[in-house]
């Protein structure tokens, strides 16, 4: 049951969740009043007066964020979003050092709807789903590497973004189609086979396109970017224009913020949130 209150807000019964998280909801509660909510006069003071690309240079981060973080991995407030349909695999917690494994596990896996009710608690503040490791795009994009990544690409990507050490954009968005409809994309992967000197074949990829409205993508801890690509086939491949087979064209490509031909064209300012242009 959602209560819808006279003043227009919405309340959960609490009630209605486990013990324990009731417990961790209340945690939650505290955390969010007596720590991320007077952090925001300290955040806001180290923002003042930065404008433009002054906002996305790593002084720019206020310290308050990885003092929250700190504190919320104490609390157990870290990486809730992880919930019963998103466990993160033993084949990668057996990989890793046993503090690395206990750092990025969450105290209770959730369901998606008690996620949903603490999601509400910690909306509350602006500061708690970073200092909660909840933030957007971050929390989609470790979701992907979760379901679909290799062993090397979680090791890699997934577990700094889990220790929240690095983060990541999500990149769909183009300046020049209606980005809404995934049909327009024009951003290109091309498979290109080559063989290698000792006799193997070594496929190859090349990936064109320009990005924007691409939110994060300018923060100094980006180190990470989930593209959207259509796959081109290689040229010798036979291909159909069927509508069925522009359905299956997409593609996911990860690709590191550092990687040769990335580029940061210009940033994009509405709200007076910025974005990026790549």
């Amino acid at each position: 049951m959602v209560v819808l209150k006279t003043d227009g807000a919405i309340s959960f019964p609490l009630d209605r969740l486990r013990p324990e998280v009731r417990d961790l909801a209340s945690k939650l509660q505290n955390f969010v009043r007596e720590f991320c909510e007077p952090a925001e006069v300290a955040y806001e003071n180290h923002m003042a007066g930065r404008s433009g690309r002054e906002r996305w240079v790593l002084d720019a981060v206020s310290p308050c964020i990885e003092e929250l973080k700190r504190v919320a991995q104490s609390l157990g407030l870290w990486n809730l979003f992880l919930t019963v349909h998103n466990r993160i695999p033993d084949t990668l917690l057996k990989s890793l050092h046993p503090s690395v494994a206990t750092r990025i596990v969450p105290s209770i896996y959730l369901t998606t709807e008690e996620y949903g009710i603490l999601c509400e608690i910690m909306g509350r503040s602006f500061l708690t789903p970073e200092a909660c490791n909840c933030s957007a795009p971050d929390t989609g994009n470790m979701e992907v590497l979760l379901k679909h990544g290799s062993l090397e690409q979680q090791q890699r990507y997934l577990v700094p973004l889990l220790e929240g050490k690095i983060r990541s954009c999500f990149l769909m968005t183009e300046p020049d189609v209606s980005s809404s409809d995934a049909l327009n994309i024009q951003s290109r992967l091309t498979k290109l086979p080559s063989t290698m000197e000792h006799g193997t074949t070594e496929v190859k990829y090349i990936l064109n396109g320009r990005k924007w409205w691409s939110t994060g993508a300018m923060d100094p801890r980006c180190e990470v970017a989930l593209v959207l690509a259509k796959l081109e086939p290689s040229p010798s491949s036979s291909t159909t224009t069927s509508l069925a087979h522009q359905h299956q064209q997409h593609t996911v490509v990860i690709v590191p913020m550092k990687s040769k031909g990335v580029s940061l064209v210009s940033k994009i300012t509405i709200n007076p949130i910025l974005n990026s242009l790549l």
